[in-house]
């Protein structure tokens, strides 16, 4: 269906879900980027998870027609998106929710680029952008992305670092989406919310899109919508102490939640190895807090078991 078909269609309301926490310019001039789309159905939704910088105060007076839901304490990016999902859910008939980050600007093609891709498979649940970093023109973030081998245990951004030579200007179906995505609103009926168990943060989107493959649902890499992210780091950059904490307890819950007995099996060969990889760079660069809170992560989840 073309792409001005699509952009008068009531029936393709799209909610737009931005989390936001201490980065009032930066929700600002997300929310320009969003009120600068060429496909004009959508209605905005601010989470505010707690922010103390007055950016509440700042949307209010800048963008008033913006629903804005303002948590006392930091939900997690798990529980804010949830807590938008469920405004959603009891005040607009929408067919999908784009989810998108405080310090993300979105090209004025890509919402209408990303929703024509759920007409071209009707198995398509995800649909993801290729994302540029802000920081560092014509590198990419990742090409929609995330690849994950449930064998060896390796997450990986796709072309995450890459300079953009058009290498990944083909769109494919991937393994599963970023935290930039846009879901139909079907899905979280089929496989309910994000798991606020990966609070504060760290591979909820990888367990989300999991969970959607194994329901018979597709995630697609559409190349041709872009969006540029100012937090966005080669590697995930140098983390601060609480997201490595949370990234490393996050991963292992992950594989715990998803991974069979063999898979687990084969991990756990690799596992030492690829251990023993990341302690000797974080060693040589002189992160000692940061592997310090990385096994923190991982000795916090041992005695925890996995919900299902």
């Amino acid at each position: 269906m073309p792409l001005n078909s699509l952009s008068m269609n009531k029936t393709d309301l799209t909610a737009v879900i931005v989390l936001s926490f201490n980065k009032r310019y930066d929700i600002l001039e997300c929310l320009g980027s969003i009120f600068n789309l060429e496909y004009d159905n959508y209605e905005i939704i601010v989470v505010d998870n707690g922010s103390t910088d007055g950016s509440p105060e700042a949307v209010k007076s800048r963008y008033p027609q913006v629903h804005l839901l303002e948590s006392k304490k930091n939900l997690g990016v798990a529980g804010g998106r949830n807590l938008g999902i469920k405004y959603v859910s009891e005040n607009l008939n929408c067919n999908y929710i784009l989810f998108l980050d405080d310090d993300v600007i979105i090209d004025k093609k890509a919402l209408g680029e990303m929703i024509s891709s759920f007409y071209s498979n009707k198995n398509i649940g995800i649909v993801a952008p290729k994302c540029f970093l802000s920081a560092m023109p014509g590198i990419i973030g990742y090409a929609g992305g995330l690849s994950v081998n449930l064998f060896t245990g390796k997450i990986a951004d796709i072309g995450g670092g890459k300079k953009d030579n058009g290498q990944f200007d083909k769109s494919a179906f991937i393994s599963s989406s970023g935290g930039l995505c846009l879901v139909s609103r079907s899905l979280f009926n089929e496989i309910g919310l994000y798991d606020e168990n990966f609070n504060p943060y760290g591979w909820e989107d990888v367990d989300f899109s999991l969970r959607a493959v194994r329901k018979g649902y597709r995630i697609y890499y559409n190349h041709k919508a872009v969006v540029f992210h100012k937090g966005g780091k080669i590697g995930r950059g140098k983390g601060l102490t609480d997201y490595e904490f949370s990234k490393s307890r996050n991963y292992f819950y992950l594989i715990r939640k998803h991974a069979n007995f063999f898979q687990r099996l084969t991990i756990g060969s690799i596992l030492p190895f690829r251990i023993l990889s990341i302690v000797l760079k974080q060693l040589a660069r002189k992160e000692f807090k940061t592997l310090t809170s990385q096994l923190g992560g991982f000795l916090s989840l041992l005695n925890k078991r996995p919900e299902t």
